[in-house]
């Protein structure tokens, strides 16, 4: 939540084009997007009263006097209702609806948040998170011990009835590290407050990257780890249960934060093409075990395991977010299930294979699409997976998700359908190049489609698109500039047969750079123009999101 302006926008009003450009290709493939503003710095968070003058950043951080030695301590926010009304005029925009933390260990703000939340978001509001990883707070400091499940569930059940009595859109218990899902169920939570809860979430990271960890992952370890299906399976493994208790008492069941590895991820892993294909495969295993919705957590500027980043300055010209492979899953996942639900299954084929996995995407209990992978790195082509299947059809139509140069340790340049999000600091929110969709031609009843070690194919059995060709082809655009001067620019034909000073014809017509000057080329007066630059300072990040599963 700390910096979710900066991100976003600097308020209601200055509105980022670049995260506008990145959502919008998510709602053109998904139909809307869920965003969760919070995390950490939810926690005392304080808000200003609408009467109260507007002064200063939208959010204003102040350090939290409260240090644990080991632990990094979030920032003591003040947030005003300029963040909820840019949130509202996203909506507006790009479709997004919205998860808002409520600062559990502040909580006389709860009223106020949550009236203002309510009255500007309406419909676009999906739930208040409350309580943000409490089997930590004992450990952190930031409850006083003995703080375990029994004291969690009286503490949740006095904050609710006392300043949230009357929502029913509360998501909750929100567990990641030291309880299971599985012992707040058995401790009765969902039972007792099942008519308060909008779902029941979890937050949970495959791996530790945070400095503290009692034992380090080596990054080398992770990045391979990223390479196996088995890592995707293991991830669920502890939620199966739990799905299915949850999902007989009519509840989704969300995972409200998860990455390739907590603190961040690591760097070389988590940005890495290999991290791109292991999300599509935990969002898939996820939707197989009966997840309602996952979402990806983005930090700020520094983060590895980012989907997008600003650049670390204030940009100045055009194209310098870096977007990384994590936006590509989100991306895919969103052209992968269907905006009216999805259900998936995991193939396993041969034989349950580690490195050639693959899942079914039904609709209505008919078959639609096929996810195929293959996590090898081999540019020999003698790893190339070829999958057989029975069709219907005469054809299927193939879309892949590709490296750059054939590897995994790939991080910029990554095509998905032939399109690319561009290099590091080249990126604008816009997918460039022309959509690319294979056709495979069926013989006899049977389909073979081939994925490239390594590679990500997107079988449409149906040879149906889920892309709405209207909203895949409308962008934001800055309105603001605030670099009027020095960015002429110049034809290159006329400066290829010039003399520099507009021709040797031309000698006592120089030209000029200044701001309001003319400019003249081979004697013809040719016209100055100017870029602009984006507006505001950009720098990271929302909370946690995107559409994986549903």
């Amino acid at each position: 939540m700390s910096v979710s302006d900066r991100v976003m926008g600097r308020n209601g009003t200055f509105l980022s084009p670049i995260f506008l450009n990145h959502i919008q290709n998510l709602r053109a493939r998904a139909g809307k997007v869920a965003i969760r503003v919070g995390g950490n710095s939810q926690e005392q968070a304080t808000m200003i009263p609408a009467w109260a003058p507007l002064e200063g950043p939208t959010i204003n951080k102040t350090a939290n006097p409260v240090q644990v030695p080991g632990f990094t301590s979030s920032p003591l926010l003040t947030i005003s209702e300029d963040l909820i009304y840019a949130m509202s005029n996203i909506s507006a925009l790009v479709g997004v609806e919205w998860y808002f933390g409520l600062p559990f260990l502040n909580e006389q703000e709860i009223p106020t948040i949550i009236e203002d939340v309510t009255s500007i978001l309406g419909t676009n509001l999906l739930g208040f998170q409350m309580a943000n990883e409490p089997d930590i707070y004992e450990s952190h400091g930031k409850k006083p011990a003995p703080y375990q499940i029994p004291e969690y569930m009286a503490d949740w059940e006095r904050v609710r009835s006392t300043y949230a009595a009357d929502r029913t859109d509360l998501i909750a218990p929100n567990v990641c590290c030291s309880w299971t899902i599985d012992e707040l169920l058995t401790a009765g939570f969902l039972t007792q407050f099942a008519p308060h809860l909008h779902s029941v979430s979890v937050q949970h990271y495959k791996d530790n990257a945070c400095a503290n960890a009692l034992i380090p992952m080596p990054p080398q370890d992770a990045f391979l780890t990223y390479q196996t299906h088995s890592s995707a399976q293991n991830f669920w493994n502890p939620y199966v249960n739990a799905s299915q208790i949850i999902s007989a008492a009519g509840k989704d069941f969300i995972m409200l934060e998860t990455n390739t590895a907590s603190c961040g991820g690591f760097a070389g892993a988590s940005d890495s093409y290999a991290a791109g294909l292991y999300l599509i495969d935990l969002a898939l295993q996820g939707a197989s075990i009966g997840m309602s919705q996952i979402l990806l957590h983005n930090g700020g500027v520094g983060q590895a395991y980012n989907l997008f980043t600003p650049p670390p300055n204030n940009q100045s010209t055009f194209r310098q977010w870096t977007t990384t492979p994590p936006y590509y899953s989100a991306l895919i996942m969103s052209e992968v299930m269907e905006e009216d639900g999805s259900q998936v299954m995991d193939l396993l084929l041969g034989g349950n294979s580690t490195h050639t996995p693959g899942y079914a995407i039904y609709k209505s209990g008919t078959p639609i699409k096929l996810a195929l992978f293959n996590y090898i790195t081999d540019p020999s082509g003698a790893n190339d997976a070829q999958f057989n299947f029975p069709s219907t059809q005469p054809s299927v139509r193939v879309k892949y998700f590709s490296s750059a140069t054939g590897s995994t340790a790939d991080k910029f340049n990554l095509t998905w359908a032939g399109q690319t999000m561009g290099d590091q600091f080249g990126s604008d929110g816009r997918l460039q190049g022309e959509e690319q969709t294979q056709t495979v031609q069926c013989n006899a009843g049977t389909c073979t489609v081939t994925v490239k070690a390594p590679q990500f194919a997107l079988v449409f059995l149906d040879n149906q698109d889920t892309i709405d060709p209207g909203l895949s082809t409308q962008t934001w655009a800055t309105s603001v500039a605030t670099k009027l001067g020095g960015t002429a620019v110049v034809d290159p034909s006329i400066l290829a047969t010039s003399n520099g000073r507009g021709g040797a014809q031309e000698a006592f017509n120089v030209g000029g750079t200044s701001s309001g000057s003319q400019v003249y080329a081979s004697g013809a007066q040719r016209q100055v123009f100017l870029s602009g630059a984006l507006a505001g300072v950009v720098a990271m990040v929302v909370g946690a999101w995107a559409v994986l599963a549903r």
